[in-house]
């Protein structure tokens, strides 16, 4: 047998190991939280350690960050596939530790409202929600409440159809569905540019990457997307006022 074999495990011991239910594990394959399990000849399931990481990992997601299991499905659906090292992991769960006590501060007491609750104070349709949960801005369901993240996403859709970007001209929510295409791109940077370095930072610079050099490097990118947009505004003015007639012209 080989040295590398990754061990297996009948539901039982699944469900001893991972302290969650028959019947939530069923439900997690069901939505693709879970991968498949492996069958055997006689049709047993097998399960593998992977599974065990995954409950792991959704009962944290669950139980301390609050999330629904759409958001956490999305999550696990957008993640590259990682590797890292003993030290690396040390470095990250420093960073976890650091951006939990963040959401714990933002955490609002008894005033969390739910997205059915602020759509309906925003004039949000039912269209305008699904499609906001379709480029990833909203995960909650209307019965749900909002983290402050997620509330932000639908007051900033309300601040652009309310300026006229609306369905009267043809846009919805769909059509800024790149956004999350760009977040996948920059956070896969990311990830490659610190991966490798991390476990090197002392926990001062640890705190400074989450909290100062992330959000700096946010900036910079809102800065450059607001340069290009500068720069198109230009070359179309100058076009334009090449191929527009002047007042004397008009009137000759």
């Amino acid at each position: 047998m080989s040295a590398a074999a990754e061990s297996t495990y009948r539901m039982a011991e699944v469900v001893r190991r991972s302290g969650v239910t028959r019947e939530t594990i069923h439900f997690y394959l069901r939505e693709g939280l879970l991968p498949p399990a492996r069958k055997t000849a006689h049709n047993a399931a097998l399960y593998g350690d992977e599974h065990l990481h995954r409950l792991r990992l959704i009962r944290s997601l669950r139980e301390e960050h609050l999330l629904p299991l759409k958001a956490i499905k999305s999550l696990l659906d957008d993640q590259p596939e990682l590797q890292f090292s003993a030290d690396q992991f040390a470095t990250l769960q420093a960073l976890r530790r650091l951006r939990l006590n963040d959401l714990r501060q933002q955490r609002p007491g008894g005033d969390c409202k739910t997205a059915g609750d602020l759509a309906g104070e925003l004039g949000l349709t039912p269209g305008e929600l699904q499609e906001l949960r379709d480029i990833k801005l909203l995960t909650s369901a209307d019965n749900e409440a909002l983290d402050a993240d997620e509330a932000e996403c639908l007051r900033l859709w309300t601040v652009v159809r309310d300026a006229g970007i609306n369905a009267e001209k043809g846009f919805s929510p769909r059509d800024i569905g790149y956004i999350d295409q760009a977040a996948k791109l920059l956070f896969e940077r990311e990830v490659a540019l610190f991966k490798d370095r991390v476990q090197q930072l002392r926990p001062a610079e640890i705190d400074s990457l989450l909290h100062t050099v992330i959000p700096a490097i946010h900036r910079l990118l809102v800065i450059r997307h607001e340069r290009m947009i500068s720069a198109l505004l230009e070359v179309y003015g100058a076009s334009a006022a090449q191929t527009t007639p002047s007042q004397e012209e008009r009137t000759v």
